[in-house]
């Protein structure tokens, strides 16, 4: 299973802009825990960037912003975190063969 984080937004055009990251398979269950807290206690969340130089020098961004996730339905959400535990079990019996 793939997991991405898709952001979009409309230019003043209105014009769909779209922004896909794809989330990696050890990253999974952090992401949904992450996604679960924030959903459940009911805290905003802050977006900020770092820079990382080559030399490893870190930076922050002067761009940053707050969001509240909302949830379309928590079915959803619960068939994602099982197609997930599910995966990671198939692999887990994998490497165990």
């Amino acid at each position: 299973m793939k997991l991405r984080l898709v952001l979009k937004t409309v230019t003043k055009n209105n014009k769909e802009v779209v922004l896909k990251f794809n989330i990696a398979p050890s990253k999974h269950l952090g992401f949904i825990n992450f996604v679960n807290l924030a959903l459940n206690q009911g805290n905003p969340i802050t977006l900020s960037f770092e820079k990382i130089s080559k030399e490893g020098e870190r930076e922050a961004s002067k761009v940053a912003g707050t969001f509240k996730l909302e949830g379309k339905g928590d079915k959803a959400l619960n068939e994602m975190e099982q197609e997930i535990k599910d995966t990671s079990s198939a692999k887990e019996k994998q490497k165990r063969k």
